[in-house]
């Protein structure tokens, strides 16, 4: 869970880094959080998903780290335990040197 809430801060830092002022802060996050949320699997199972979404959910980092929050509390898996936690550190470790290159260039 620790994993999933770095990735999601620094996605937030790197979005809220260049975006020019804050109104548009909450409204990108909105239109990017509740599509990632829907797809991630935490509300329905990802087996039996049509192609397209299939595929959309294969891009979702969220569906990743439920996937694994799920192997380790019930066993259950989707993608594998490695599968998760290696998908999950890399995109956090990308999100988060753009996120740290975006903030310092922010100009006050």
């Amino acid at each position: 869970m620790g994993l999933i809430g770095c990735l999601f801060s620094a996605l937030g830092t790197a979005i809220g880094s260049a975006l020019q002022n804050i109104q548009g802060f909450q409204l990108v996050m909105n239109f990017l959080v509740m599509p990632i949320f829907f797809l991630s699997g935490a509300l329905y199972p990802l087996n039996n998903l049509p192609k397209a979404l299939s595929l959309v959910t294969r891009l979702d980092p969220l569906a990743y780290g439920v996937d694994g929050l799920r192997t380790s509390l019930i066993g259950m898996s989707h993608f594998g335990l490695a599968a998760d936690l290696s998908v999950l550190v890399l995109v956090t470790t990308i999100l988060l040197f753009i996120g740290s290159y975006l903030f310092s260039k922010i100009q006050v």
